[in-house]
């Protein structure tokens, strides 16, 4: 989703929101209102109810009597007794379907302690699915309804006795007062009710615990209370909007909406305003936002480092070819070594940026090389930033950790673009790992830069989001918010060191498991006579072809070439019993790589299968494996890689056939 979109969704969500608030607390004073009239409730609350919900009808039904109210001519009452002789008696709200004329019939048992005397029900003309935060709502509003005509009950039962009606009429409003109190004390976000001079009449018991400060909130100001609140917002018109506030050590972001508590007479009486903090939800707005894009970058960089490897696949092997057959003191032998130098070199960068791709595709929690990664991230930042040295000091026994890869690559590309930012002159970038064994062990990386450094005020507030010292661009002020809340999503934490003039030092701190992984054992390549195996290359690039073709020749194979899965399945119906292995690229035009490899699979081949290709994540890798193939052979690949897996794999497959447990009619 793009972050319009989710600004758009979350605007209407908050819009929904208010307006269903405002509309309930419009409902809770019409009762008030209507309650003072004689039979008010029963007359009038049918046709408030219906107006002002999603329901088209409402009937209350109170002792055998009731009334009814429908925005629909044709919707008729409920017959509530055949209703009960149907379903029984209702004790706890209940969503019926397709009942009486209605699509949706809501009915809410109204109780006098434990005994049903009535009910209230709401039909809507079309079948509807009720979200919980209505039926929430709803809930709420019947029970309040509930209390008023419970009141309304106990009023006509105290009619006998003037003296003691008022007594008891007064003390069943100070219930309803308190009830009305307890509802919004309880709402969940901040609420405050403002006279006409913005001094403060009501704080929720949330506003209470956020902004109190170890006083008593009524009586003062709002500007007082809430620094930054405009002059409008004590007027008639809705006011929303955005508050920055700061508690001590702790920020936080509001939404604001602000609107006008009339009385019956439309004359404003109260100014409520309602916050919501939402600081986590902007911050993961922000998060989503910013791994979203790194991972098109990441697939940008996937792709076109695929194209390049195909590219250097043919230089760096036949570079590899010219410099064993050219003499190795002549001019023609340095060429080909330049050539294979220069071509290595940009094998490494491919490597890096196809490592740096992929981890931005995942988004699990695995084992992570923190030595591997951070070698991945300084080899771009030396390749785009020029003007500084970076410098390193990595502890070679690391042990790696549990985390997020994707995630914490985002953290040190952060911390060195910071870096590189607050040396605008140049300067040293240098970041070293090492082990601690205080606490059960952390891995510790440190990034130190020889910048402009820090001051005292700006490093309390430096992890606070919004928070920057920059003065262009958009949406600034959450790098290190973000990168100090990974860090605790990983257990562990982030210190800082800096002073003006002598540089900043992060220092992060990452727990280490229990169990260290081992590293994995190199094997040893098979000596393997070549004999008379066939092999064939399907690759939809000549260069490739040609290239492992006659360095495969040259080792006595036979070799044939496909250059589409469309040619390479053609071959196979001839030859199904004579080919020994198929090196097979993954991405070609017409048919892939993977569909060739099912079709193969569908015939019964027994030709061993390596996957070649210029990029695949780790999760392409686990899907080919199921296809029971025998190796991968990456691109840019040297002559002796090649020769090195398929030696490897034709070995594996014939001690597969050597081994009498097995039968022997593969190749």
């Amino acid at each position: 989703m793009k972050p319009r979109e989710i600004g758009a969704e979350s605007f209407l969500f908050q819009w929904n929101f208010f307006e269903r608030a405002v509309s309930n607390y419009s409902i809770i004073i019409r009762m008030f209102q209507h309650m003072e009239m004689e039979n008010g409730l029963l007359a009038q609350m049918p046709r408030v109810f219906a107006e002002e919900t999603i329901f088209d009808s409402c009937q209350i039904v109170v002792n055998d009597g009731g009334e009814f109210f429908s925005l629909e001519s044709d919707l008729k009452p409920v017959d509530w007794q055949k209703l009960e002789r149907q379903k029984g008696r209702f004790f706890s709200p209940a969503v019926l379907k397709d009942e009486f004329g209605y699509g949706t019939l809501y009915v809410y048992p109204m109780k006098r302690n434990v005994h049903v005397f009535g009910y209230l029900l709401f039909g809507k003309k079309k079948s509807i699915t009720l979200d919980a935060s209505i039926t929430r709502d709803f809930e709420l509003l019947c029970e309040i309804m509930n209390r008023f005509i419970l009141l309304n009950m106990c009023l006509d039962e105290l009619k006998a006795a003037d003296e003691a009606k008022i007594r008891r009429l007064d003390a069943r409003l100070a219930m309803t007062k308190t009830l009305l109190e307890y509802i919004i004390d309880e709402f969940p976000h901040a609420m405050f009710l403002l006279d006409e001079k913005g001094s403060v009449c009501f704080a929720n018991k949330t506003a209470r615990s956020e902004f109190m400060r170890g006083k008593d909130l009524v009586g003062e100001k709002i500007e007082e209370v809430l620094g930054g609140v405009r002059k409008g917002l004590l007027g008639d018109a809705l006011v929303e909007g955005e508050l920055h506030h700061r508690n001590g050590d702790e920020y936080k972001l509001y939404s604001l909406e602000s609107y006008p508590v009339k009385d019956g007479n439309g004359r404003i009486v109260f100014k409520s305003l309602v916050l919501k903090n939402v600081i986590d939800e902007r911050a993961e707005e922000e998060e989503i936002s910013y791994r979203d894009r790194m991972e098109s970058i990441g697939k940008l960089a996937g792709g076109v480092a695929h194209d390049f490897n195909n590219v250097l696949t043919g230089i760096l092997g036949y570079a590899s070819m010219m410099r064993k057959i050219a003499p190795q003191e002549g001019q023609l032998g340095r060429y080909a070594e330049i050539i294979e130098s220069s071509a290595k070199r940009a094998a490494s960068l491919t490597e890096h940026l196809l490592n740096f791709s992929r981890r931005q595709r995942t988004k699990t929690i695995d084992v992570v090389d923190l030595n591997s990664l951070l070698g991945d991230v300084l080899f771009l930042v030396r390749e785009s930033f020029r003007t500084i040295k970076v410098a390193t000091q990595f502890e070679g026994s690391l042990p790696p950790i549990r985390g997020d890869a994707g995630e914490l690559q985002h953290v040190f590309l952060n911390l060195c673009v910071n870096a590189k930012d607050a040396m605008p002159q140049g300067g040293t970038l240098t970041i070293t790992t090492s082990r601690e064994a205080v606490g059960g062990g952390f891995a510790v990386v440190k990034i130190h830069d020889t910048g402009v450094g820090i001051d005292e005020d700006s490093r309390r507030q430096v992890f606070e989001p919004y928070f920057t010292t920059r003065t262009e661009g958009k949406n600034l002020g959450m790098g290190l918010y973000l990168v100090q809340k990974a860090v605790k999503r990983h257990g562990g934490f982030i210190e800082l060191e800096s002073a003006p003039g002598v540089g900043t030092t992060f220092t992060l701190y990452f727990p280490l498991p229990e169990r260290a992984a081992e590293p994995a054992k190199a094997t040893a390549v098979p000596v393997l006579d070549a004999g008379k195996r066939t092999i064939l290359v399907v690759d939809d690039e000549e260069v490739v072809r040609e290239l492992l073709a006659g360095l495969l020749t040259q080792e006595g194979y036979e070799v044939f070439q496909a250059e589409d899965g469309k040619a390479a399945l053609a071959f196979f119906e001839g030859r199904r019993k004579s080919v020994d292995l198929v090196i097979l690229d993954m991405i070609m035009p017409g048919m892939k790589g993977e569909e060739v490899l099912a079709n193969l699979r569908d015939l019964r081949l027994t030709a061993g299968v390596i996957i070649s290709s210029g990029f695949m994540t780790e999760e392409q890798r686990d899907k080919l494996k199921e296809y029971g193939i025998d190796g991968f052979l990456d691109k840019p690949y040297s002559e002796q890689d090649a020769l090195n897996a398929v030696k490897s794999v034709l070995a594996k497959r014939r001690d597969a056939l050597l081994d009498p447990k097995n039968g022997n009619d593969g190749l």
